[in-house]
């Protein structure tokens, strides 16, 4: 029989499934995730049993964090061909982040019964042990590779994880220091020094490695083909927002330095932040979507300003409020909750991030805490509890922590996050974008923090950065909230019934 040509139509050209999945592959090269899972999807429709597609569908919407559409995607690979090697590689990561860390352990030992010096398949285990709780092992695992590999990426690579889980950046920064010397074209390299530096305060050279970000693939941001601006005076300037939404309204405290070197200055970001955004800080606000951009001369992403404008430490240095809430939502919400009673003090909770996080894989640096560790807040006499986590965590928290009010209609955009915040005497929040709306608009803030502190919450002069209204209770003991919870209950109890 000759050869049947099967073709696919995208948009008004045809393609084969092979140039489809060249085209994904490609599209996954450059990090456009969104692109590559509809070419991956276009070629599953007349090639459904390819485990190429099925594999780079499931890595694509990994990536988009779709955990449970790159879950499937991976299992009918995995169904399909059990041997193959990348698709479990994948799977292992899958558990990982889906707290399964048991179910990592046994794809990345598969791997390594057949490749016994797989790089990514002990970079892996070494993770699945952390997310275990099994430190030691970790530890052992690292000191093995080293051992037999002097210069080892994934050795010196964990060895610095491992000394950042310990509080110990200097030795981080060696191993770091090694990896750029010994690999000086790798941008990741690059960039997870910048972080160690960051981490220690030294912030000029952290903000430069920091800009080897997307060059890492770290961030997955289209930004325009205009010329990346300088920090020279300029007409036209548009600022693309990146990575969260904390992040977005964490370095938007520099729009108004950029402004002042720019005639006209356009602000990308997410639908949720453009009315707080645009209204607060005097620009024009648009949303992130490339068809949204308006004609400009150059563009800079929001968190490289700080290196832009060289800035230095003084970029963490501690601002007053820069957002706005919006009076007429404030007039709203405070209708909606009701006057307040006597002697009643509210608070506003957030117990959990998304856990598609990569910070959630690990005791050491997950975020999230369970809505019944925060029950001893609760109890705190005169206190009145509010839900204000959303989706999933808001559930959670409905069925598990009975004492939290919710509210009484959903929260829209931040302007309506903003004006419920703006009614509460304090908030207590894991570190999500909660937590910066509430210290942009000056609102205090009580943040509770794992034991391995994101770079954004190390302590500058035995006070946090950014925030003066944002206090730190901090673990002590990876994936222990006890303690936390009692100092900051101890905080709120005396707010509510000062000492004479």
């Amino acid at each position: 029989m000759p050869h049947e040509h099967r073709f696919v139509t995208l948009g008004r050209r045809m393609f084969e499934p092979t140039e489809l999945l060249t085209r994904a592959q490609r599209a996954v090269e450059a990090g456009r995730f969104e692109e590559a899972r509809l070419s991956y999807t276009r070629a599953l429709e007349h090639t459904p049993a390819s485990i190429d597609a099925l594999r780079g569908l499931g890595y694509s919407l990994f990536q988009l964090r779709d955990l449970s559409g790159s879950l499937e995607a991976v299992e009918r690979a995995l169904r399909i061909d059990p041997s193959d090697l990348l698709s479990r590689l994948l799977m292992g990561r899958l558990c990982l982040r889906l707290q399964q860390p048991g179910g990592a352990v046994g794809h990345f030992r598969a791997i390594l019964q057949r490749i016994g010096d797989s790089a990514a398949a002990r970079s892996g285990l070494i993770d699945a042990y952390l997310a275990l709780g099994q430190f030691a092992e970790a530890v052992t695992l690292c000191q093995d590779i080293l051992r037999g590999d002097a210069q080892s990426e994934v050795g010196h690579l964990a060895a610095a994880r491992l000394a950042g889980f310990l509080d110990d950046h200097e030795t981080a920064l060696k191993h770091f220091e090694t990896l750029v010397q010994t690999r000086p074209g790798n941008a990741s390299h690059r960039y997870n020094r910048g972080l160690c530096l960051l981490k220690l305060g030294r912030y000029e050279q952290g903000w430069r490695d920091h800009e080897f970000r997307f060059a890492a693939g770290a961030v997955n941001l289209r930004l325009p083909a205009s010329p990346r601006w300088s920090g020279a005076p300029v007409q036209r300037l548009l600022v693309v927002a990146e990575q969260g939404l904390g992040d977005a309204i964490l370095f938007a405290r520099f729009i108004r330095e950029a402004a002042a070197q720019a005639g006209e200055l356009v602000l990308a970001c997410p639908d949720a932040l453009v009315a707080v955004l645009g209204r607060s800080l005097g620009c024009a606000c648009v949303t992130d979507s490339a068809a949204a951009w308006p004609e400009h001369d150059a563009h800079v992403p929001l968190m490289s300003l700080p290196h832009v404008l060289g800035l230095g430490a003084s970029a963490v240095a501690s601002r007053p409020a820069y957002l706005e809430p919006d009076a007429a939502r404030c007039a709203r919400w405070s209708g909606l909750i009701g006057p307040r009673l006597q002697a009643e003090f509210r608070i506003g909770i957030v117990h959990a991030t998304s856990v598609a996080h990569s910070t959630e894989e690990n005791p050491w640096t997950r975020r999230s805490c369970r809505p019944a560790d925060l029950e001893p807040l609760t109890q705190i006499a005169g206190v009145v509890a509010y839900n204000l986590n959303l989706g999933r965590a808001a559930r959670q928290a409905r069925t598990e922590l009975p004492a939290l009010r919710g509210l009484p209609a959903e929260l829209g955009d931040f302007d309506d996050t903003a004006a419920v915040l703006g009614l509460m005497d304090a908030v207590v929040c894991v570190d999500t974008a909660t937590v910066h709306l509430a210290g942009a608009i000056g609102k205090d803030a009580c943040l509770l923090l794992p034991s391995a502190r994101d770079w954004r919450w190390r302590p500058q002069e035995q006070r946090l950065p950014w925030y003066p209204g944002v206090e730190a209770f901090a673990q002590q003991e990876a994936g222990q909230w006890r303690e936390p919870v009692a100092q900051l209950r101890a905080r709120l109890a005396a707010r509510i019934r000062p000492t004479s």
